[in-house]
């Protein structure tokens, strides 16, 4: 990738995408430099929000400086992530509010949107991006997040009086609970229920906030930098792939191409 992109692309900056990327990482340590097919996760990310013709400006936050010179490299901004929110265990306010500090005073940015695009999430596309963007501009929602079918339907989960431990044992309560449920009981076809009561499941691979949310007092005392009227996205359940073995990122390429191979075809 060239470092030669205008970033910003244009000004005033209303929707900034933000990638988030710290060098840490339990399962594959440097995963966000890990491979997929001829560009790192990383790059995906950044070229993704180049893509986009709504995204204004591409901010890298990182507290690593291999990290930092790949972001450059690709074209981002990098704003510098302290240690404190940096941990395995760190949330998401925390270098939120440090970038969007950062950008005001930097480079003087105050954008709208903050569009969040994870490096481990490769296998979307820039039109949906541009249109999460284009739904929260036009419905007003606080925040959009990309969603798929669930997995794992809460209509079969509950909740156990007695610990958690292996041997406990105690009281179940349904996570999932309404009329249908208590006249027909738990053991009911997953397909029926996902059919009968839709659930989504936020995959995470594309997040927009506005920042106000991001600077309010009790974003970081409560570690949220979500307004209340959240909406969701749908995305194609083939792009939200789990990414921790090199056969995952081997199939994870094979599906990226046939899905770009059927959107093309759908464009001709």
């Amino acid at each position: 990738m060239s470092n030669q992109k205008n970033n910003p692309k244009r000004e005033p900056v209303k929707v900034v995408a933000l990638v988030p990327a710290r060098a840490g990482e339990q399962s594959i340590p440097y995963k966000n430099l890990q491979t997929l097919g001829d560009k790192t996760l990383l790059e995906w990310a950044i070229e993704v929000a180049f893509l986009s013709d709504l995204v204004d400006a591409v901010v890298v936050s990182t507290e690593d400086e291999r990290i930092k010179q790949a972001a450059e490299s690709a074209g981002a901004k990098v704003a510098p992530r302290p240690a404190k929110y940096s941990q395995p265990t760190s949330g998401d306010a925390g270098w939120y509010h440090q970038a969007v500090v950062w950008m005001e005073e930097t480079l003087g940015w105050t954008p709208e949107y903050l569009v969040n695009l994870r490096p481990t999430g490769p296998l979307r596309f820039a039109s949906d991006v541009d249109a999460m963007i284009r739904y929260i501009d036009k419905s007003g929602a606080d925040g959009v997040k990309s969603i798929i079918p669930t997995p794992l339907h809460p209509y079969k989960m509950w909740l156990l009086e007695g610990g958690n431990e292996v041997g406990s044992a105690g009281k179940l309560s349904p996570v999932f609970d309404n009329e249908f449920r208590r006249k027909h009981g738990s053991d009911q076809p997953r397909q029926k229920i996902q059919t009968m009561f839709p659930v989504y499941f936020q995959d995470a691979q594309i997040d927009i906030t506005r920042r106000k949310f991001v600077l309010r007092p009790e974003a970081l005392e409560n570690d949220n930098v979500w307004g209340e009227n959240i909406h969701g996205y749908m995305l194609d359940p083939r792009t939200s792939a789990d990414l921790d073995t090199p056969e995952d990122f081997k199939r994870a390429e094979r599906l990226y191409q046939t899905m770009q191979d059927e959107r093309n075809v759908e464009k001709s």
